[in-house]
């Protein structure tokens, strides 16, 4: 075998040196698409961490703003500002007075009477008819502000005594709904003034009617008690 020529020592030094380059580059290439992957990793991880924690304050929003439509609930509730009336008196003997608020508020509201007769409610009002299930009392506390005359019974009332209610209800501007809580098994509420009944029969019930329904106690007369909210049965 002949000596080595001095060119071709040079060509392979040149190739080594090339491999060794494209060595080199292969391990950046290669820990650079390492460095994205775990970039794009940290970017996903991120994204999720802070879609959590949105759904998170959204879900505590939705909760604070469910709470404080309660009426009378804990968070930004007011008080409804009503006071017993000791110089308006009724014709129906065993109706109570009171002078009430009218301002709108957008938060819930503490009613101290029960059921409301009056004081700070929903800028919405609610719709007049017959309710199977209890309705909203800052909606109800506005229709009263119209006109209406709101008649509110004990869940438990006996099925026919409701039956005779929802015959008196049947007309423009009543609103019937139950209602748990209330000191008597029926009242009848109208803008300020309230009945507490222990029957039906109570002629009294009436004459209630009659006299406050879209009547002289009425703050807003005129005003609708239809197109607000809520769906009578």
């Amino acid at each position: 075998m002949g000596p080595q020529q001095p060119g071709s020592s040079k060509k392979q030094n040149k190739a080594a040196r090339n491999a060794k380059m494209a060595a080199a580059r292969q391990r950046v290439a290669e820990q650079r698409e390492r460095e994205a992957k775990s970039a794009r990793r940290r970017s996903i991880l991120i994204g999720t961490t802070a879609a959590i924690v949105a759904i998170g304050v959204i879900g505590g929003l939705a909760a604070i703003v469910m709470t404080s439509d309660d009426d009378g609930g804990p968070s930004g509730s007011v008080d409804a500002e009503v006071t017993v009336a000791g110089n308006i008196t009724s014709t129906i003997n065993g109706v109570v007075a009171y002078t009430a608020s009218r301002d709108h508020v957008g938060s819930g509201v503490d009613y101290k009477q029960v059921p409301p007769v009056g004081g700070k409610h929903d800028q919405r009002w609610l719709n007049c008819g017959i309710y199977d299930k209890p309705v909203a009392n800052r909606n109800a506390v506005h229709a009263l502000e119209h006109g209406a005359v709101w008649i509110t019974y004990d869940p438990a009332l006996p099925a026919d005594q409701i039956e005779k209610l929802k015959a008196k209800a049947n007309q423009p501007f009543m609103i019937l709904s139950p209602y748990s809580g209330m000191p008597k098994p029926i009242n009848a509420t109208a803008w300020g003034l309230q009945l507490p009944l222990d029957s039906v029969d109570d002629p009294r019930l009436t004459t209630f009617i009659d006299t406050y329904r879209n009547g002289p106690q009425t703050p807003e007369p005129g005003a609708a008690c239809t197109g607000g909210v809520g769906k009578p049965a």
